[in-house]
């Protein structure tokens, strides 16, 4: 199999609030919105789509509403500390504070407006001597 692209789809009431969220906080862009469905992506070539639970044109399996756990999206960046600060003057609810990591993360956690855990990490380089 050639895999082209890979994205998360989220299926939620909050539709409009997801994609204000992943759209002011990160930067991605609108580049399919038909009312039910979104689909964003990122300058950088990451992306995700929402679509609204129980839409008449989806197959009955794409039509439940996330479930609220099990799943943790992570977005890796150059500096997660100057994103910490900046987050935190946005008020945005940080559920893990800003950490280094022993295996060679640093990273803090938000939610999403549908309770979803986003990562933001940091790779940093750790000495095993």
């Amino acid at each position: 199999m050639n895999i082209e692209i890979s994205f998360n789809v989220i299926v939620t009431k909050k539709l409009r609030e997801s994609v204000d969220f992943y759209a002011s906080l990160f930067g991605f862009e609108i580049v399919a919105d038909v009312a039910w469905y979104v689909h964003l992506k990122h300058p950088n070539g990451a992306e995700i789509a929402f679509l609204e639970p129980e839409h008449p044109t989806q197959p009955p399996i794409y039509q439940r509403e996330w479930s609220g756990t099990g799943l943790i999206l992570s977005f890796q960046v150059a500096d997660a500390k100057a994103e910490y600060e900046k987050i935190k003057t946005r008020k945005i609810p940080i559920v893990f504070d800003y950490k280094q990591e022993d295996w060679g993360q640093i990273h803090f956690g938000i939610l999403d407006p549908n309770g979803i855990p986003v990562d933001i990490v940091q790779q940093v380089h750790v000495n095993h001597e």
